[in-house]
């Protein structure tokens, strides 16, 4: 180590300022730091320079920087052009492709500082130089990781995107243009409800879903969602929270599949079974009405026939007084009247149609969508239910009516409006009533033919008004003002709902 005349290091503080910087610059290996005249001639060379350039400093001073360039850029120009920008500006950064002395590349920033004397003359340039390689690369190998799940991602059937905490989306892959119609520019901003039908919204189902998957982490549910043109499909959707690195919630990734294919081979299953159940009980209860009629008959015209012959045979004494004996023959009648209307009243319910057994299995709420959706499949007409009665719980005389009222509305609109393509159904429950309107956009369902007319007349609407007149209440069957069908039906809440419903 050197020292002064008196063995003492020197001091930083007895250096003169030049000195101390020119220390400094010269010690500096990470950054490239040298001097350039005004016609960009490399007029000073620190150690940073010679480790991440390659030149020594006797190789390099005297010549022009542009010598770091790669040929295509060196050649059109730009060297000079950085100069030009940094004398006008006082002061130019960029990043680029610059060469070191073995002619690899690296990735540089690159400063350069317009120097100029106390009456603004130019005097030269400073220029500082980084190598970003290693950032450079592993943001390219990033972008290309990026890149390629983007690629996956869309190449993925399903629909698979984002959404912040708020419930926008942020990001959209091929499969959700599939899915759900929509290209990113469309969608991306806008909240994710617009893939909800009405009465999903208006129960709060997508607020519900985020609050559920915050707190669980992931849930997966089925249901029905809209297209950007409006149709529903059967839906399976996963979403699951996403976190930042401290913890917090920053968004969801939400994935939809459609599944009406498979619920469409399920309800076909179902309704296989469904026609082999009723199709059973059919038959069971054509066996009970034989057994009824045969034992219960039988055994009252074999009474009423003894009866007959004691009061008719005069080798036949009677037991007891003959006014007891017609009286008894009297009973023998009423009781095989009321068998036969017994047994009327279960050919009457039979060929009615017999308790659905899908309210059995579902429920009203959910065997009404199983209905609306049967009947969307085989009219392809659009078909929306509403309905605020998720809690209200049916009797069974009540959603076998009910049920029967909208299945025989829907068939009526099939069969018999003109042009429909849609019908809205809507049951809606009060504290006081429950309340059934079934409307369709047709220009009206076809009446009573005229002699000019062949068409025929709507049918099975005049069981609806004696469905609900059973029910208590009140109905009215007709035309929109525009036309179309029209039927609304209004019945007491207390006589549909259980009892103990509460």
């Amino acid at each position: 180590m050197s020292s002064n005349g008196h063995g003492e290091s020197p001091s930083i503080d007895r250096i003169s300022p030049e000195k101390r910087y020119r220390i400094m610059i010269e010690s500096i290996k990470d950054y490239a730091i040298f001097l350039l005249d005004v016609k960009g001639r490399i007029a000073t060379w620190n150690a940073g320079a010679e480790r991440i350039k390659g030149y020594r400093a006797e190789e390099i001073i005297g010549r022009h920087f542009s010598v770091f360039y790669p040929e295509d850029i060196a050649a059109r120009g730009y060297p000079a052009e950085e100069l030009r920008r940094a004398a006008d500006l006082g002061r130019w950064e960029d990043e680029g492709w610059r060469v070191r002395k073995d002619g690899s590349r690296f990735w540089a920033n690159v400063v350069i500082t317009a120097l100029r004397d106390e009456r603004g003359e130019l005097m030269g340039f400073a220029k500082i130089t980084r190598d970003l390689t290693e950032r450079r690369r592993n943001e390219e190998q990033l972008r290309q990781n990026e890149e390629r799940m983007r690629r996956l991602m869309d190449a993925v059937e399903d629909a698979i995107f984002m959404l912040n905490p708020q419930g926008q989306v942020t990001s959209w892959n091929g499969g959700a243009t599939r899915v759900l119609g929509f290209h990113a520019a469309e969608i991306v901003g806008r909240h994710f409800s617009r893939f909800y039908p009405v009465e999903a919204i208006a129960s709060r189902e997508p607020e519900r879903e985020l609050a559920d998957a915050a707190a669980n982490g992931r849930i997966e549910m089925e249901g029905w969602r809209l297209r950007k043109d409006g149709s529903r499909f059967c839906a399976n959707v996963v979403v699951t929270s996403v976190y930042g690195v401290a913890g917090e919630l920053v968004g969801f990734a939400k994935v939809v599949r459609d599944i009406t294919e498979r619920n469409q081979l399920r309800q076909l299953e179902y309704a296989s079974e469904l026609a082999a159940r009723i199709e059973a009980t059919r038959e069971e209860e054509k066996k009970r009405i034989a057994r009824e009629l045969h034992d219960d008959l039988g055994q009252q015209l074999t009474a009423l026939k003894m009866d007959l012959t004691a009061l008719t045979s005069d080798e036949v004494p009677l037991a007891h007084d003959p006014s007891e004996a017609l009286e008894a023959v009297r009973l023998r009648a009423t009781a095989m009247r009321e068998a036969v209307d017994h047994a009327i009243g279960s050919v009457r319910r039979l060929a009615a149609g017999l308790r659905p057994a899908v309210l059995d299995d579902l429920g009203l709420l959910p065997a009404l969508e199983w209905l609306v959706d049967d009947f969307r499949q085989r009219s392809r007409l659009r078909i929306s239910l509403t309905s605020n009665a998720e809690h209200v719980v049916f009797n069974e005389a009540a959603s076998t009516a009910l049920f029967r009222i909208v299945q025989e509305a829907l068939t009526n609109v099939v069969r018999h409006a003109h042009r429909a393509t849609a019908v809205d159904i809507e049951l809606i429950c009060t504290a006081a009533t429950c309340d059934v309107s079934i409307r369709d956009n047709g220009t009206g369902i076809e009446r009573r033919p005229s002699r000019h007319e062949t068409r025929p007349s709507p049918s099975g609407l005049a069981g609806v008004r004696d469905r609900v007149r059973r029910l208590g209440g009140s109905v009215a069957i007709g035309s929109e003002a525009g036309g179309g069908f029209a039927l609304r039906l209004s019945v007491p809440r207390d006589a549909v709902e259980m009892s103990d419903a509460h």
